[in-house]
């Protein structure tokens, strides 16, 4: 396994921040209260990165601790899974054979993000921002999603300490994009977990 290395922590540069907004700059719908979806667990060990520039080769799996701007916040935040498509619970058993929210010519895939806070303090989770990046290095920031088939969205803003916030990053992109990273805003610079969504057939 990978020793533990830290990075710097999240910025605001995601869109503005409502109540209703998920972790990572993203739209969720019907967000909880503060804490509400965070979640105990186990924490997984960090990924190395080179120490001067913050690179490393990120995986599925991977996980990156991340050092705030204030004291006491510190985060260990990993890529646990990916879906596609990805399929809401809702539209399992229903008439049509896709997802009616799905705009057409797109299609929708995933990304199980988990968020420990290993801090001493809460931490707001809406000073990060995260972009599914294509092959062609075009970005695409999650959308609104009802519960997936594969488990809840992330939702909610505030981890508290010793907590784990943990759920699914939905994004929409156009039928035939290929995927290849999942990229993760921080104040100076990004962390990219690599990806391997294959394009639709």
């Amino acid at each position: 396994m990978r020793h533990v290395a830290s990075a710097l922590l999240m910025s605001a540069l995601a869109m503005g921040v409502t109540g209703c907004q998920s972790p990572f700059g993203g739209p969720a719908a019907g967000a909880p209260a503060a804490g509400e979806e965070a979640r105990h667990g186990r924490v997984p060990r960090a990924a190395s990165l080179d120490e001067k520039s913050g690179r490393g080769a990120l995986w599925v799996g991977d996980a990156v601790d991340v050092d705030g701007r204030r004291f006491g916040e510190h985060l260990r935040v990993s890529v646990v899974g990916q879906v596609d498509p990805a399929v809401t619970a809702d539209s399992v058993g229903s008439a049509a054979s896709a997802d009616t929210d799905v705009t057409a010519g797109t299609r929708r895939l995933a990304v199980d993000v988990a968020v420990v806070n290993t801090g001493g303090r809460p931490y707001d989770a809406s000073r990060a921002g995260a972009w599914a990046v294509d092959e062609k290095g075009r970005r695409h920031r999650p959308v609104a999603s009802a519960p997936l088939t594969t488990g809840r969205i992330l939702k909610g803003n505030i981890i508290p300490a010793g907590e784990q916030a943990q759920g699914w990053l939905v994004f929409e992109v156009p039928e035939k994009t290929r995927i290849v990273r999942l990229q993760l805003a921080l104040e100076n610079r990004s962390l990219d977990w690599q990806l391997s969504f294959p394009p639709s057939r």
